[in-house]
């Protein structure tokens, strides 16, 4: 029997199989060596990169920082001058004062930066609505993320410091006296409640918790309270727990007196079609513009759309006393006045949409280009302003939703009827009523429970006291309460209604005021000396790595 044989692996096979196996561990090994060297080089780099972003980054935040910082310091000296500022002239005297000489160093430790910026005056513009300063300012800022990979960059750019002109138009109550022009006291109650602002160049009284919903001031540093009907005179917002007024947008004492404007000649230049200035024209310039051929005689009476060459240059501009001035709408939404002068009466319908005014006198119709300014001027007096009649008892609305209008007279203006603004809350329509030398009345025919929207203003001359008040408010039966949306400014304080010592209204209209916050301005509307200073801003102009 023959025994199987069996492989006995050869000594030269058994070393190559070693080899073998350390070279591929050695490859191993290598390419393991080299993807971790490749590994740590990549994060190097990365984190390199990393730095390097954020450190330029950090030195960017400085730039931006020092610009802001630059504002906020001159925002806060601008206000400061506000404060004192007389009402003429530029609120900033020697701008170039304004900020401190040398560097301004702004730093922070997240992220880490230090800035050093330096800043000159410019140049400022003026207009009747603002006052603006620019400076040039350039900031080097350095950045750093770590300990190491620091950034310098820098940026130079424009600041712009500016105050705007307030508007007659941001109060919804504005005496000059706050009193009647008799000298009697006027309090405000617990049946007052306004929530717009309320100011007087004089003083205020308070009877026990009448409510504010937003600034209430007076040029007078104190303030009357009714005590119990012996009154008192404090410098303070209350008197112990008596006369306790809600005032919830504050009350400042001792501010600077706002004066009411002494003429309309910015609405009649305008009315006119001329420069709007507060120079009055002359009769002889007044004859020109309108074509009555009357040199530098006294304007004849009439109802004028100042024109040229078929397009209509000016607003509207009458010349004496307007028996009705009635403002409505057409069945196309266009805004109509008719106005009526003694035996004439014109119909003057505005197309915006055809920028066309259409004029009707009689059976004569007459076309012109383009629509009127926003000026209705009355060169005497207006005997009765309205709005369409009720229907059903139901106001309507007289104002087209995109009519933006100012009217003024140089006498009284006497309101008949409701003015009321079509779809007020999102319509872009106002109206604003000036009566430069007389009253703003509402009439003894005006409805019961009357409305408004409109901001009023109104100054005393010889003749008259400069009120918004209601022709026989002491007599007869209470007529409900006058709705007024917008707001009120006037020489005195005028009288509504009497009521008894409970505040049950026996004679005239219960007062419902509210103010027209939709920001608003009718065109044309005064000014007074009051600003206020507006976000700076910034306009880069250059930016560099150093």
């Amino acid at each position: 029997m023959i025994a199987a044989s069996r492989s006995i692996p050869r000594r030269r096979e058994r070393g190559i199989a070693l080899v073998s196996a350390l070279l591929t561990l050695t490859l191993v090994t290598v390419l393991a060596v080299s993807y971790m060297a490749v590994t740590v080089t990549e994060r190097s780099v990365s984190s390199n990169v990393h730095v390097a972003k954020g450190s330029l980054y950090a030195a960017d935040a400085g730039t931006r920082a020092a610009a802001q910082e630059l504002g906020n310091l001159g925002r806060a000296k601008l206000d400061s001058l506000i404060s004192v500022y007389s009402g003429s002239g530029p609120i900033i005297t020697q701008p170039a004062l304004l900020f401190p000489s040398g560097d301004i160093v702004v730093s922070a430790t997240s992220p880490r930066f230090d800035a050093s910026a330096t800043i000159v005056y410019a140049d400022s513009v003026f207009s009747p609505t603002l006052q603006a300063y620019d400076f040039h300012y350039t900031v080097t800022s350095e950045g750093e993320v770590g300990l190491q990979g620091t950034r310098r960059v820098q940026a130079s750019g424009v600041l712009r410091l500016s105050a705007s002109r307030g508007s007659f138009a941001d109060y919804l109550i504005f005496t000059d006296v706050h009193t009647s022009p008799a000298g009697t006291p006027v309090w405000f109650n617990s049946n007052t409640s306004f929530d717009g602002r309320v100011h007087t160049n004089g003083e205020l009284r308070f009877a026990y918790q009448p409510t504010f919903g937003d600034l209430v001031s007076s040029v007078n540093s104190k303030a009357w309270f009714n005590n119990n009907n012996s009154p008192i005179e404090l410098a303070s917002t209350y008197n112990g727990s008596i006369d306790v007024p809600n005032f919830y947008g504050g009350f400042q004492r001792g501010v600077t007196a706002q004066t009411l404007p002494t003429d309309a000649n910015r609405q009649q230049n305008a009315a006119l079609g001329l420069a709007v200035t507060g120079t009055a024209p002359s009769n002889t310039t007044i004859n020109s513009v309108l074509g009555t051929g009357a040199g530098s005689s006294t304007p004849p009476n009439g109802i004028y759309v100042p024109n040229s060459g078929g397009a209509v240059v000016g607003g509207i501009y009458v010349q004496g006393t307007v028996s009705n001035l009635a403002l409505s709408i057409d069945g196309s939404g266009r805004q109509v006045y008719t106005v009526t002068q003694g035996a004439t009466t014109k119909t003057i319908t505005v197309d915006r949409v055809a920028n066309q005014t259409l004029v009707q006198e009689g059976a004569t119709n007459t076309t012109y280009a383009g629509v009127p300014l926003g000026s209705l001027y009355v060169r005497g007096r207006i005997d009765a302003m309205r709005g369409p009649a009720r229907v059903s008892g139901v106001p309507q609305p007289g104002i087209a939703v995109d009519t933006r209008m100012m009217v003024t007279a140089t006498d009284d203006i006497i309101f008949q009827n409701d003015i009321l603004s079509q779809n007020y809350a999102a319509a872009s329509s106002v109206l604003g009523v000036f009566s430069s030398g007389g009253d703003l009345r509402v009439g003894s025919s005006a409805p019961n429970d009357m409305c408004l929207d409109a901001f009023l203003i109104t100054v005393k001359d010889a003749d008259d006291n400069g009120e918004f008040k209601v022709d026989g408010y002491s007599s007869g039966s209470p007529r409900g309460t006058f709705h007024l949306r917008g707001g009120a400014a006037t020489s005195y304080y005028g009288a509504f209604g009497t009521s008894d010592g409970s505040g049950t209204l026996l004679t005239g209209y219960a007062r419902d005021f509210r103010y027209d916050s939709r920001g608003l301005i009718p065109p044309y509307y005064p000014g007074n000396t009051s600003y206020t200073s507006n976000l700076p801003t910034t306009r880069s102009l250059a930016w560099r790595e150093l």
